[in-house]
């Protein structure tokens, strides 16, 4: 008996220290330590005693032996029966509303009869008291041990998963036995004055000792998962050491783990959470517990992890997280979720830096651009305002000669004429250079705005290749290039997007193919456009020296130049910005020994 009741404590400490957050395993631990209870009141009433003769223990001492064996065999008695009814509704998840009060109604009894009955060892009584005793028990303890086996066997009969069912035979075929036979042997038997069928006992536990050790180690039981590793016990809570918020619920989004991460960035009370709505609603993520409910639905109905960012806190203190669930799926069948928390703010802040880094490069290669241009944009301007202030001369003059002769009365209407066809064809020439001047200046103001302030618009082929061969047209004097034109695509085809974007890209492309045909004799660059499908594809080709292989590797990806110190780098690494983050396109390249065509392409409206 010493053996049974030392295992018997040694199981209820094995069975909480495992999973003490279960309520039906906190109640099993309950019925196995007032088990351990009761049968040590019978050792106290035996071996006790007996060594307790062999050293001449006065009378006193033997009364409160007596004492006490009574008060645990008592407890063990009124309260045992209790704790089995209660894990058998647990386990099988009876009770879903007004759990407390009805614990409580139902511990009733148990207080009666802490009430009613004295204290009084059990071998002190006559056989007809003992037997009298026993039937007034055994009225509500059979049936609530009986209770406890019956919903055990119930909860594995109703159980539709394969895989849980089981777990529950096998937690079943040890446990309501075990009920059955403590119903039995412990009051039904004994009220009929069958009194010594609890000495089988011993034999009775160490089977299910043996039987409880075996299927913890193998399957698991009572929430008790034994391995006998060296260092296994360093991974129980291995769930507490990962650094991102983890949360795990069960298949009625009941909690299972939560650890100290997600406590520390969420929680807000230091409390106990039985529910998934509990603990959210207590939580700085109460804002969003519709998208993770919604979130969760989805994972669970296709299989599949999920990914949603959320947002907690003010502006000021604004964190990021990731929410990931990862459904747990045991042979195709849903068993739970585990939400993975993890902190992205720092990710966020990051990106947000090299947005604002991304434009500020993107403004510095657009200057650097009008600062090459320039020199370009002062000579187009020079010649027209030379040729106006010369025109402006000549009109002076000649409406000077004209007033003249109007007053002399000069009836020379020939010269007359040919001085007014001098007037009217100046005018007409300075018509045209002021024309051209505000082209020039509309176009320039067009590449002085920022990156951030350009609108998207909608414009016509024509208008784009006008404003390219505006403004490159001093380039193109200055290095001695021909430009080739190869418009095989209507001019009013229309490109949705900033005509100023488009044009920046098509100078980064036109200009650097210039430099590549700087030191050749024949200079020819082509600007071409056609239709591909649902594509406007432009290009760009010189016949330039083939790009070094270990350029073309990273010409999109990194700031590399072959200028060196006249190069930024910055050029093509924009231009893929620009085209795929503006017009949603592509630009490639394709290089040979003889030449080099760069290709935009930009889906059509």
């Amino acid at each position: 008996m010493i053996f049974a009741s030392s295992g018997l404590f040694l199981i209820a400490i094995i069975i909480l220290t495992k999973d003490y957050k279960t309520e039906s395993t906190k109640f099993m631990a309950a019925i196995c330590f007032l088990a351990g209870l009761g049968t040590f009141a019978a050792v106290c009433e035996g071996p006790i005693k007996e060594y307790l003769v062999t050293q001449g223990a006065s009378g006193e001492t033997f009364k409160l032996i007596t004492y006490i064996s009574a008060l645990m065999s008592n407890i063990a008695h009124y309260i045992g029966p209790y704790f089995m009814l209660l894990y058998g509704l647990s386990y099988a998840n009876i009770v879903k509303k007004n759990k407390k009060i009805i614990y409580i109604i139902l511990f009733i009894p148990s207080i009666i009869c802490f009430i009613h009955f004295p204290i009084r060892s059990n071998y002190l009584k006559t056989p007809n008291e003992l037997k009298l005793y026993f039937k007034l028990l055994s009225v509500w303890c059979a049936p609530y041990i009986l209770g406890g086996a019956f919903f055990i066997v119930y909860s594995y009969l109703k159980e539709k998963s394969y895989s849980v069912k089981k777990y529950k035979l096998i937690n079943a075929s040890i446990v309501a036995p075990f009920f059955v036979y403590c119903a039995l042997a412990n009051f039904i038997l004994r009220s009929f004055g069958i009194d010594q069928t609890w000495r089988v006992y011993p034999i009775v536990f160490f089977v299910q000792f043996i039987g409880f050790i075996y299927f913890a180690y193998k399957y698991g039981i009572f929430g008790v998962r034994l391995k006998f590793h060296k260092y296994m016990f360093e991974f129980e809570d291995v769930v507490q050491l990962v650094s991102d918020s983890v949360l795990v619920l069960d298949e009625k989004l009941n909690i299972i783990e939560v650890n100290k991460a997600f406590t520390k960035n969420f929680l807000t009370e230091d409390r106990k959470y039985n529910g998934f709505n509990d603990i959210i609603d207590c939580s700085k993520l109460i804002e969003c517990k519709n998208n993770l409910i919604k979130l969760i639905d989805e994972s669970r109905v296709n299989n599949s992890v999920k990914i949603i960012e959320v947002a907690i806190g003010n502006e000021s203190d604004k964190k990021y997280f990731e929410a990931q669930t990862n459904p747990i799926i045991i042979k195709k069948e849903y068993f739970g979720i585990v939400i993975l928390f993890k902190d992205i703010t720092l990710y966020k802040r990051n990106l947000e830096l090299f947005k604002q880094n991304q434009f500020e490069l993107i403004e510095k290669e657009r200057l650097l651009s009008l600062n090459q241009l320039i020199g370009g944009i002062a000579h187009n301007l020079k010649t027209p305002l030379m040729g106006s202030a010369g025109g402006i001369q000549i009109i002076k003059k000649n409406t000077t000669k004209i007033y003249e002769y109007i007053q002399k009365e000069d009836t020379d209407i020939e010269y007359v004429t040919k001085l007014m066809n001098e007037v009217n064809d100046w005018q007409n020439r300075i018509s045209e250079y002021l024309i051209y001047m505000s082209d020039v200046i509309t176009t320039v103001k067009g590449q002085v705005k920022e990156f951030e302030q350009i609108d998207e618009d909608k414009f016509f082929i024509k208008e784009l290749i006008y404003k390219v061969k505006l403004f490159m047209s001093y380039e193109f004097k200055k290095y001695k290039c021909t430009l080739v034109e190869k418009i095989d695509i209507c001019y009013d085809e229309v490109i949705k997007g900033s005509i100023n974007s488009l044009l920046q890209v098509l100078n980064i492309l036109l200009t650097n193919a210039i430099e590549a045909s700087e030191k050749n004799e024949e200079r020819i660059i082509t600007l071409g456009v056609y239709r591909k499908d649902k594509e406007i594809i432009f290009y760009v080709k010189n016949s330039g020296q083939e790009i070094p292989t270990k350029v073309q590797k990273n010409i999109f990806k990194k700031m590399i130049t072959t200028k060196g110190n006249k190069g930024t780098g910055l050029g093509l690494y924009i231009s893929k910005s620009i085209i795929k983050g503006r017009f949603n396109g592509k630009i490639s390249f394709e290089t040979n020994d003889k030449e080099t065509t760069f290709f935009i392409e930009i889906p059509l409206i």
